[in-house]
């Protein structure tokens, strides 16, 4: 059970780092400052590839701990912990459940506004490039039309 409160732990401190990188990516993606949006993504996906492997190590603590309680794996969830728990242990699920609802929250809403930020930024650089009527290159790279405007560039300058 011990293994099980650890266990979850780090997988606690893995999510919150997740929600750091996150709120990184956001002010790169306010900032508007493209150099830098293909590191802060690629940071997001390595936490979520560590976040992967605890899943993975928490399914086996989760198994030996069923196996021990003589229940399904399924069933042992944190509801199933706060209720069962030995008493020392109880407070330590019971904060994990509440600190856990509340980082899947806020990792959800971030994770929506960061996908309307990129999405904005996209149009921006097909807008840009003059990609807004439809596709200018073929596969092999060839220019199949012009642009049906002008490209806000040329407008700039």
């Amino acid at each position: 059970m011990s293994q099980l409160a650890d266990t979850l732990w780090y997988e606690r401190r893995l999510l919150e780092y997740l929600l750091f990188k996150l709120v990184s990516a956001n002010l790169v993606l306010i900032a508007d400052d493209r150099r830098f949006v293909g590191p802060a993504i690629a940071e997001v996906d390595a936490v979520m590839a560590e976040i992967r492997r605890a899943e993975d190590q928490r399914s086996e603590v989760v198994a030996a701990v069923a196996q021990e309680w003589n229940v399904p794996p399924a069933s042992v969830g944190l509801r199933f912990l706060v209720d069962n728990a030995p008493d020392h242990l109880r407070p330590t699920f019971e904060d994990h459940q509440a600190v856990f609802m509340g980082l899947v929250n806020e990792i959800e809403v971030l994770t929506k506004e960061n996908r309307r930020l990129a999405t904005v930024a996209l149009d921006g650089i097909q807008g840009t490039l003059g990609f807004a009527g439809g596709d200018i290159y073929d596969a092999a790279g060839r220019a199949t039309r012009t642009p049906d405007q002008p490209l806000r560039v040329n407008r700039i300058i």
